[in-house]
């Protein structure tokens, strides 16, 4: 299939296939919004859910906007997701992608122009359309937030040494016709090229890009090595060279199909306070600080859409988006860099923040139990990829869904030993996560105490929920009283089953000859010589 050009090329084969619903009565950007893209997460299953193309926004003084806003159209399901990504909506089909575009980088394409020069607003012309106020940027997390947030930014910036080009999403709020900001991480690489700058004393050269393609937006919110350009993988990704543009004031290369670019410079002698904001967490984030965006030129494509990302309380966009990228990285390390063939799966969980939490499922090779020994292996070494997350680690067998926690949690109460088979590992982060310490502790104390007596950092819990010597069976009807189970179901014209595993009963090793020999004569309904037998074993008491 041919990439996407555009977003709005890509909205156009989200709605072909049924996937994104406009609303084109009035909406009220800061007070109705985000509520109503929040209740499809809060009251849709995943398959259910769609994206949603707002065509009339109206402000909380009365404004009105020329122009729509995209919300929760990248990633609000795996479907929709795919979609994006241009392949079989088949995790195996996303991991193939991903890992593609990471083999076979694609480096971008200047070109002298594009859509989203249509209009320019520079020098004395900054202003005529209002800034920022030109947009319908969105209230999000309706009363706790206090201002309108941009949360689908691409930030374009450049390290100042070796000229590499770093693209991440960061969000920051409108704080004036010219002013908003970004919230980077100490680890974000903007804010290393930040710091570099702040070095030399002079402000970061930034473009903030609103709406580029589909392929954009995905890898710059992907944990991407530093030095390794997002632009060159998104290229990978979309199967051909993204086009860029130069900017008109800062001396970067910009998508030249995206909806809007903001252009200017991030001060390196100060910080903001950053307002309130929900995130992944589930929870909302206070007492943080910002870096300071001064815009000195905008340009975008007439009536643009105005891209708004939906992250905040899980399940979101970014943790469809994470759960996939994430599985995908520690698979690829478990199996290539670790060398654990055994390792058949790794689920992460929208309730984690598509961080926290991963189930590893290991399978048997040529009928040999994969080892106590190699599901450590897997689980010490799961903690390797970050420093962060996971945060709590799982190992299952094959006969467990690691994407069902029904079944995880099934097999943590009858396979695993507290005592025996947990481990607690120290010296870990625990960046947005309250449970590191209260809010009156410094930030730093709360995502990694020190302790001068003992062993600093949180902690991460590895848990061993694989069977440990011979079962007996799964208390199931066998495969081929399911499977013709099945069919009469379906001649029967039952509603369509969605099968959880396990589905069907399974020997694991513990399975005596005479109750072997007993289950074949029911199967024969040789149910007369069964009682005989059991009743000539009596015994006294």
């Amino acid at each position: 299939m041919a990439a996407y050009k555009d977003l709005r090329g890509y909205l156009e084969a989200l709605e072909k296939a049924g996937k994104l619903k406009r609303i084109r009565r009035a909406i009220n950007k800061d007070t109705e919004l985000h509520p109503l893209v929040r209740w499809q997460f809060r009251g849709l299953d995943e398959g259910e859910r769609f994206g949603f193309l707002f065509d009339r926004l109206v402000g909380t003084h009365g404004e009105s906007y020329n122009g729509a806003v995209a919300s929760a159209v990248i990633a609000p399901s795996l479907e929709a997701y795919a979609i994006a990504l241009n392949c079989a909506a088949t995790r195996q089909a996303m991991y193939d992608r991903w890992a593609e575009a990471f083999r076979r980088p694609l480096p971008p394409k200047r070109v002298p122009s594009g859509p989203v020069k249509e209009e320019i607003h520079a020098g004395e012309g900054l202003l005529a359309h209002g800034g920022l106020k030109e947009f319908p940027i969105p209230v999000t997390t309706n009363g706790w937030e206090a201002l309108p947030r941009l949360s689908g930014l691409c930030w374009v910036s450049k390290d100042p040494e070796t000229g590499e080009v770093n693209v991440g999403t960061y969000n920051g709020v409108l704080l004036g016709p010219l002013e908003s900001c970004a919230r980077v991480s100490p680890r974000g690489h903007m804010r290393i090229h930040w710091q570099k700058c702040k070095g030399r004393g002079v402000p970061l050269q930034v473009a903030a890009v609103v709406g580029p393609s589909p392929a954009v937006v995905m890898t710059s919110i992907t944990e991407i090595p530093y030095g390794v350009s997002e632009l060159d993988v998104a290229g990978g990704l979309a199967g051909e060279p993204i086009e860029v543009v130069r900017c008109e004031t800062v001396d970067l290369d910009v998508p030249a199909t995206a909806e809007i670019v903001l252009e200017g410079e991030i001060p390196t002698d100060y910080v903001l306070p950053d307002p309130a904001s929900g995130e992944h967490t589930g929870y909302t984030f206070i007492d943080r600080s910002a870096l300071a965006f001064h815009i000195r030129c905008i340009t975008h494509r007439k009536n643009p859409i105005w891209h708004d990302l939906v992250d905040q309380f899980p399940p979101s966009e970014s943790s469809v988006m994470g759960n996939i990228n994430r599985e995908a990285h520690m698979i690829n390390f478990l199996r290539g860099s670790c060398g654990i063939p055994q390792v058949k799966d790794v689920a992460f969980h929208h309730c984690g923040g598509s961080r926290r939490l991963t189930v590893i499922r290991l399978q048997d090779l040529g009928g040999t139990r994969t080892s106590n020994r190699t599901v450590w292996q897997a689980l010490n070494a799961s903690l390797a990829v970050s420093t962060e997350w996971p945060k709590i680690a799982i190992a299952v067998d094959d006969d467990i869904d690691p994407w069902d926690l029904d079944s995880v949690f099934w097999a943590i109460c009858f396979r695993y030993q507290p005592h025996r088979d947990t481990h607690i590992v120290q010296g870990r982060g625990a960046t947005a996560d309250q449970s590191g310490g209260p809010r009156t502790l410094s930030l730093d104390e709360q995502e990694y105490p020190t302790n001068r007596s003992g062993l600093q950092g949180n902690s991460s819990i590895l848990i061993d929920a694989t069977r440990k010597w011979p079962y007996t069976p799964t208390s199931l009807p066998t495969k081929k009283y399911m499977e013709r189970a099945r069919e009469i179901w379906e001649e029967e014209g039952l509603p369509p089953l969605k099968p959880r595993e396990p589905w069907h009963g399974v020997s694991w090793g513990e399975w005596p000859e005479s109750y072997r020999r007993h289950a074949e004569m029911g199967d024969r309904g040789e149910f007369d010589k069964i009682a005989e037998e059991i009743l000539q074993q009596k015994k006294k008491v």
